[in-house]
């Protein structure tokens, strides 16, 4: 019995991430590690810094002494750990949040219009996928920290999300600082979607307690006015709606979006300013 329902539960996930996928393509929302390549050969000049990343990643191992057991031609610095667990944990989270905002248009599909549905499942998803896109916006904030300053964002003295974007221009060439114009413009944007982030977790976390206090209201409403012929509409946010769901559903492609833009940027930057 274990096996069959074992085996029952794998093909219901395929399927369902067959249609998350689609669903993903459909939106414009691929996966991170695609971007940087108009071809198998050639660079994409809209997200070149992902092609560099994946090329000429700041640090390379030297898998010819590590698998014949010789000696290394160079030790890692701490610098180089730091940009390898950032620029990977930024890859997870990525994955992560592309994962949840599959998961969100495939349960945005059985919407319920009626009122009387609050929707939770698409609300779970999408808060997790917030949760996944804010991660990976620290993820790549910190990989610039260490690769501009050579500090962490505990050590950086400004905490706000766009000063370290902006207090490298100030050194920086001229190319560069055309780079880091178009990085400080998409933080920006970054930073608006992490400001209403929480207000937005905690408002999904509340729905349930919310719906039943609209529904109640709305009951109360029908008991007071018994006269009325026409049925009054759910009030409150048990009227959930189309709308709701397609501007939650705009909010997580464009925060996604910004960040594949956003570490192009900054995976350009890093290249074109590492010690050689």
């Amino acid at each position: 019995m274990p096996d069959e329902t074992s085996e029952r539960i794998k093909t219901l996930l395929a399927s369902i991430h067959t249609e998350a996928e689609q669903l993903l393509i459909a939106n414009e929302v691929y996966e991170i590690s695609s971007y940087g390549w108009a071809d198998h050969d050639t660079p994409d000049p809209d997200h070149v810094g992902h092609a560099m990343f994946q090329v000429s990643p700041p640090f390379q191992p030297d898998w010819t002494a590590l698998l014949n057991g010789g000696l290394v031609s160079y030790i890692p610095t701490i610098k180089d750990e730091a940009l390898l667990r950032a620029g990977e944990d930024f890859i997870g989270t990525m994955i992560s949040a592309r994962r949840s905002i599959g998961m969100a248009l495939c349960c945005s599909l059985l919407s319920d219009k009626s009122g009387i549905s609050e929707d939770i499942e698409f609300w779970h998803e999408y808060s997790t996928a917030l949760q996944w896109l804010d991660i990976a916006s620290d993820r790549i904030r910190e990989f610039f920290l260490m690769a501009t300053f050579g500090q962490t964002p505990e050590q950086y003295s400004n905490k706000k999300y766009v000063a370290p974007f902006h207090d490298a221009s100030k050194k920086a060439t001229h190319d560069n600082r055309n780079v880091l114009t178009k990085l400080s413009e998409i933080a920006k944007q970054i930073r608006l979607h992490r400001q209403s982030r929480n207000s937005i977790v905690h408002e999904m976390a509340t729905r349930t307690a919310q719906l039943s206090l609209a529904i109640l209201h709305d009951q109360r409403q029908r008991g007071i006015q018994k006269g009325q012929t026409t049925p009054r509409p759910a009030t409150g946010l048990g009227m959930a709606g189309a709308h709701n769901v397609t501007s939650a559903i705009e909010k997580m492609k464009s925060w996604y979006k910004h960040l594949v833009n956003a570490s192009s940027l900054v995976f350009e930057f890093e290249y074109f300013t590492r010690p050689r």
